[in-house]
Parts: structure tokens; sequence; C-alpha cells
């Protein structure tokens, strides 16, 4: 996908379609979930040692538009990006397409994450060394 440094993907399960057998609109919560957390992976974010860095993320937006339908077994890819960055939140963009049909996109979408305090837990400054881990994707 053009623009996209990042891809992964994910199979769909069956459990994740509704009585049409067409992923429910409730799953692409869950494909951006793990299209994010494997984009912070890359970035050398583990969630289990964010605290190292002195931050916790909050997702407080997302948005979806939904394209063309994805059904049980299909290879999904998920391609990611940083669009924006902020002293306190960042934007990453999505694109959801199913692999061997053309990549046909399936969804696009974005997710705003505030940077927040490991502490109070309000929003904070994002650290240099996590905004440049970030922007190294």
């Amino acid at each position: 996908m053009e623009g996209f440094n990042f891809k992964t993907q994910v199979r769909v399960r069956f459990a994740e379609t509704d009585a049409q057998g067409i992923v429910n609109n409730s799953a692409y919560m869950l494909y951006l979930e793990v299209g994010r957390i494997e984009f912070f992976r890359k970035a050398g974010i583990s969630i289990k040692d964010r605290g190292a860095h002195d931050i916790e993320f909050v997702l407080v937006e997302a948005c979806i538009h939904y394209k063309s339908p994805a059904t049980a077994d299909d290879l999904l890819n998920i391609y990611v990006r940083l669009k924006e960055m902020k002293d306190r939140a960042f934007t990453l963009e999505y694109v959801i397409a199913c692999e061997g049909d053309q990549d046909r996109v399936v969804a696009t979408a974005h997710t705003v994450t505030v940077s927040v305090s490991p502490v109070t837990m309000k929003a904070c400054m994002m650290p240099e060394n996590a905004r440049k881990m970030l922007m190294s994707v």
C-alpha cells in the first residue's frame, strides 16, 4: 500500500462474522488494535515494558470507514502509519485490505492516542524518546 511503511496481518475468524457471514463492525476495532500494538512493537515500545519509557497511551478517538465486506478465513493486511504527531497526542492512519484480492480495501480508519503520565493518568507531554521511537516506523 503506497505511503505505508508498516504492515501486519490477521486472519478473519468465523466468530468475528455476523449472520450474513460478513465481518461484524465491532471486529474492526480489534483489527485496529492488532495494527496499533504491532506498530508500537516495531517502534520498540512493547506493551509489557512501556512503563520503562515513563509513558502510557490512552486511545481517545477511533473512526472507521467501511469500504467492502470481509468474510471468514480472509487474510487481512493491516497497514499503519503515523499521520500526525503533536506534543501530547498522535494520530495513526490505517488501511485494512484483503490479501489475494488485488489488496481490495475493506476499511480505512484513524485513531488518536494521548500520552498520559503513568502516575496521574492525566495528559502529559510525550517523552522525546517515545516520540522518536514512534516516528522511526
